[in-house]
Formats: C-alpha cells, structure tokens, sequence
C-alpha cells in the first residue's frame, strides 16, 4: 500500500471514529481532529521503537504509522477527548508492520488495517449519553487547564505529566480513580478529592507519605519505592481504611510499621524486604514476589501472621524447607509457581493438605523452573 492510500484511509476512519462518538457523548466534538498516537514496538522486528505521541497532527500520525510500506497489521482509532476546539482520537498500533495486506485484520464495513471503535462506557453507566471526560489523561498543562473546565465530569484520571502535577490538579469532586505516573507522591492536595477509592502513585526521588487522610481510599498501589523509611508508619493515618495494597520496590522494600486492621489484600514486590520484620497484618490474602528473598526472609515475613488464606510466593526463589512454615498456616490456596521447591516436596504436601489448593499441580510439570514474579 503506497502513503496516499494509506493516508486516505487513517483519514476516513478517524472521520468514522468521530461519528461514532458523537451519539454517545454528550459533548459537542469539534470537526478538527488531534491525535494521541500510541504503537507498540514490533515484536518481529529487531530494534523496533515504541511510539507515544499524547498530541500530534494527520501528517505525524501517518508517518509514525506508515515505514516505507509498512504498517502494522491492526490500527484502533477511538476518539477519547476533546479539547474544546479539537477532538481527540486515539490511534493504537499493535502486532507487527507489514507489507501483505492479506494479514490486515479486517473488520467488516471499515477499512484495513484500521478497526474503528466508539469511546469505553464507563463502568455502571447506561445506554444514555455521557461524557467524553468520564476517563480522561493528563498529558501536560494544557490538560491541566482543561480538567479546570471539565473537572465535575472527571471519574478516572491517569497523569502523565512527568513533573509532578498533582498539586496543581484542579478540585474533582467525582474523582473516583487516579493513577499518578509522574511521581506526585501522596500530597494533602489529594483531599480535595473526597470520593478518591483508587490510588495507583509512582513515588519520586524523595517520596514520603504526608498527606491524608483519604476517607474514601479503599485500594492503594505505590511503586518505585525507596530502600529507606518513606513513611509506612504514617501510611495508616493518611489512608485509614485501605483494605487492598500493593507495595513495590526495584531493590529493597522498606517497612518499618504494622499495617492497619482494615488492609484484607497485601502484595509486597522487591528484591528483598529491609527494616521491621516480622509483617505486622492480618491479610486475607498476601503475595510476597521477593526476587531476592530466602527462606528464612520469608519465615520471618510470617511469624506473625493470622488469618492468611491465601498465599502467593510466585517468583520468590523459596526452596523446600519452606514447606514446614506453610503446614502451620491455615491455607486454602497456596502458589509456588517459579519457586525453587521440588516436584516431590509439592506432591507431599498437596498429599497431607487435600483441601489446599496449590499452584503448580503437583505432577502437571507446570511453573517448574522459576519464572519471573507476576
């Protein structure tokens, strides 16, 4: 397919994808299109390039999408946003680039490679119209602004900035949903989102929990976590009634405190866990993905635990003498799938626990040899 045809094509079923759009949401979409482009390094080619582009023209697009002839075999376009005098339409690029349209996904009534789709339905909304900012991103400041004007619709919002932003965030009363990639930390500018019940944070350099508290919070994900106290102590005042968390570290994960009563799901993933130890929780379930983590780290991590029902080690390299710390928990599912313990250790336990399930099935040779923590 020569760039004019293709071209033409990119620029019909964004047309298309406007059209689609408008029915169902309650926005008036401009006739000028900008484009978030997003494609994936393709996985056949090596040296291929993973392009994001939050906000981009027709020409850009087409030239990140068409390499000299080739083009990856499945292109989305939706619109998700407008600006006030543009809509935004998403372009994603999957799979591998190719010249053979004959392995173009095609899709009836559209035009090859292109699929066209009309915006997510929030969660729990009906057939009526909604708007277009239900779930939104934030790209820059110019995104910023905008969230200014439409903040009252905003439920779900991911940052993207890169410069710490939160802050700067206008009030969103009807935040539900924040997932924060650009380091915010846990800043007391999170309160004035009163409804907030999912917090996903990539901490800085220099993160420490010092706002809250957030009432409303009930699931809480914190990665890129410093091998030094960054305030899990204050973490039970800031977000006291969090009953889902997850912890994650490139090297050592520092605790140096209990965790509230109300936390009922833990994950913990690092190389190794550093300060306090034994885990001062009551989970219900708990999944300890320490790359770095040995027997005895994992005993500790559990001499003090109650009311574990669950347990994931998946892709800690425990070995079987960490079979007699399971026979003293209460398990009713337990997943050792890429640890170090042997096939015969795993079919004697599942042999004297028959109501416990385990991962892998002993005798089904699956999750044996360690594979990485998922």
């Amino acid at each position: 397919m020569d760039r004019d045809e293709f071209a033409g094509r990119f620029a019909r079923s964004a047309a298309a994808a406007r059209e689609l759009a408008r029915p169902v949401v309650i926005e008036r979409l401009p006739e000028r299109l900008v484009f978030r482009l997003r494609i994936d390094a393709p996985w056949d080619e090596p040296g291929g390039r993973a392009v994001t582009l939050h906000r981009c023209d027709a020409q850009t697009a087409v030239g990140e999408l068409w390499r000299g002839g080739r083009v990856p075999h499945v292109v989305g376009v939706g619109v998700v946003g407008e600006t006030g005098d543009a809509t935004v339409v998403e372009v994603t690029g999957t799979g591998r680039f190719t010249d053979d349209e004959d392995l173009f996904l095609r899709d009836a009534g559209r035009e090859p490679p292109f699929t066209v789709h009309a915006p997510p339905r929030p969660f729990g909304t009906d057939s009526t119209p909604f708007s277009i900012h239900t779930i939104s991103e934030c790209w820059d400041r110019a995104d910023v602004r905008r969230l200014a004007v439409v903040g009252g619709a905003v439920r779900a919002l991911r940052v993207m900035t890169g410069d710490g932003e939160t802050p700067d965030l206008p009030d969103l009363p009807n935040l539900e949903i924040l997932e924060h990639h650009a380091g915010g930390g846990v800043p007391a500018a999170l309160r004035r989102f009163p409804r907030l019940r999912v917090l996903h944070v990539a901490a800085p350099d220099g993160f420490r929990v010092d706002g809250g508290p957030l009432e409303a919070l009930r699931e809480l994900t914190l990665t890129n976590l410093p091998p030094r106290p960054w305030g899990q102590r204050e973490l039970a005042a800031a977000a006291p009634d969090v009953s889902t968390m997850d912890l994650r570290a490139e090297g050592p994960l520092w605790l140096d405190g209990p965790f509230a009563p109300p936390v009922r799901a833990l994950s913990l993933t690092a190389a190794t866990v550093a300060g306090r130890a034994p885990l001062e929780a009551r989970p219900e379930r708990l999944g300890l993905h320490l790359a770095g983590g040995t027997d005895r780290d994992v005993e500790r991590l559990l001499e003090s635990m109650t009311g574990l029902m669950r347990l994931s080690l998946r892709g800690t390299p425990v070995t079987d003498a960490i079979i007699p710390v399971l026979e003293r928990l209460d398990l009713v599912v337990v997943d050792l799938v890429g640890t170090a313990v042997t096939p015969p250790a795993l079919t004697r336990f599942s042999a004297r626990h028959l109501a416990v399930g385990v991962l892998p099935r002993p005798g089904s040779g699956a999750g044996l040899p360690r594979t990485p923590a998922s």
